[in-house]
């Protein structure tokens, strides 16, 4: 892509589109990389991606509202965490989904300030996958395999404001009442409409209620 795309958005922003990304099919059977500002501009190019959810030991959802500075999706809520395996080998393990819980743990640290112990692999639940493709505007584009992890865990986020405005915990009548009233990015309204019910009232036996399959949601609309 041409740089000047870029030029307008903050540095270390910037910075981070250079990472380079799984590229995958539809069937997430890995096909190449790409750099994360290739894989999201102008059509975009299908990718893997995670998404973690973290509950408290109240059942509370951690939720994160994305810095102003961000390139896509500026200033949403979404889930605790959300961004990119990289194609690295330990990221790109595939046994137990480790490479994704890998990348989750690494974000979490970066983004919220959360450390590895806060955030133990081996207590992650990988809970399914979700295809999905989403415009933020004419000229950037979510389209994703999304690896949705969940993880129950009493964390003190210290946010770093160059990728999160603020962060909440939320009840899931809390939930509904922000799903109705704020700006939410597309991944995670579908999450939160489609999945996030039936594992918040399993809170305790998400592993049993987890699986394989690749849910399809096609192109989205968001606002």
């Amino acid at each position: 892509m041409e740089a000047e795309s870029l030029n307008k958005h903050d540095a270390e922003q910037v910075a981070f589109m250079a990472e380079e990304c799984i590229l995958v099919d539809e069937s997430d059977a890995v096909t190449g990389s790409a750099s994360k500002a290739d894989c999201h501009h102008g059509e975009g190019v299908l990718h893997r991606a995670f998404s973690i959810l973290i509950f408290n030991s109240e059942g509370r959802l951690l939720l994160q509202q994305r810095s102003s500075e961000k390139i896509t999706f500026p200033g949403v809520w979404a889930n605790t965490c959300c961004s990119h395996p990289l194609h690295c080998e330990p990221e790109l393990e595939t046994q137990d989904a480790m490479g994704v819980k890998r990348a989750a743990q690494r974000k979490l640290g970066q983004e919220l300030g959360i450390p590895e112990t806060g955030a133990p692999l081996e207590d992650m639940v990988f809970m399914t996958r979700m295809l999905y493709r989403a415009r933020a505007n004419a000229e950037w584009v979510e389209h994703e395999m999304d690896h949705i992890i969940c993880l129950r865990a009493d964390v003190e986020p210290a946010p770093n404001p160059n990728e999160i405005a603020e962060t909440r915990w939320v009840t899931q009548a809390e939930l509904r009442d922000l799903l109705n009233s704020e700006l939410i990015g597309p991944w995670f309204r579908l999450i939160a409409e489609n999945l996030l019910p039936a594992w918040w009232e399993n809170l305790d036996d998400l592993a049993e209620i987890a699986d394989t399959e690749i849910h399809d949601m096609g192109e989205v609309t968001w606002s």
